[in-house]
């Protein structure tokens, strides 16, 4: 009886024990799933496309430098802002741009001395076809640096969708930078200035207001 016993107690505890371990991988899993954000370029992107809105999509980053904020208290909780998006679309004659990072979304912000689909209209070929070349020295020798900041562009007229990246490092090089003219004559250079001119002016009216709501790793 006592055999019985103690062999009905060890089942009971091994049963105890693996549903304790299988509780805590799903939780595991529940917490990774959560803390992988969906506000990338390409997702935001697709949500853009599903309405069926021309637009500009723009992502700011850096690598090979550490990003020093001192958290606000309209940050995210348990969020460092690891990156910058810009959409920028037209609607109904309007022009709009709204603000996201890998944390959350912010508001969206009406502007009016640029419309984004009207610009892409009239230089989509060359939005489509130029390139920024890398930096170069002389006939066989390019050069880098290890710590540099890029753009990545999605970009969608309403019939073509397609994608440009450059290093910001290709466009600096004045006396040196065999391509320096040519890169900066670019119609992307030009939109990409256009775009930071904007974002630079609402940045400092403080036109872009995070929503809290969105912030991915709310519980």
């Amino acid at each position: 009886v006592m055999r019985d016993r103690c062999s009905t107690l060890m089942k009971t505890a091994i049963q105890f024990i693996l549903i304790l371990i299988l509780s805590s991988c799903a939780s595991k899993k529940s917490i990774e799933k959560k803390n992988i954000s969906e506000y990338k370029l390409e997702n935001i992107t697709e949500k853009f496309d599903a309405k069926k809105l021309s637009y500009i999509g723009l992502k700011k980053y850096c690598v090979g430098g550490v990003r020093i904020e001192m958290p606000k208290e309209k940050d995210c909780k348990n969020c460092y802002s690891e990156n910058d998006i810009y959409i920028f679309w037209t609607n109904e004659n309007k022009s709009y741009v709204q603000k996201f990072d890998n944390c959350s979304e912010f508001n969206i912000v009406e502007i009016f001395d640029f419309k984004p689909t009207d610009f892409l209209k009239t230089n989509t070929t060359e939005l489509q076809t130029e390139s920024v070349k890398r930096y170069q020295v002389d006939k066989e020798t390019y050069t880098s640096v290890s710590h540099s900041c890029f753009r990545n562009y999605i970009l969608n007229d309403g019939k073509i969708k397609y994608e440009k990246k450059f290093d910001i490092f290709d466009l600096t090089g004045e006396n040196e930078n065999l391509n320096f003219k040519t890169n900066n004559s670019l119609q992307l250079i030009k939109l990409n200035n256009k775009l930071n001119d904007i974002i630079s002016e609402l940045e400092k009216k403080n036109r872009f207001e995070r929503n809290k709501k969105t912030c991915y790793n709310n519980v």
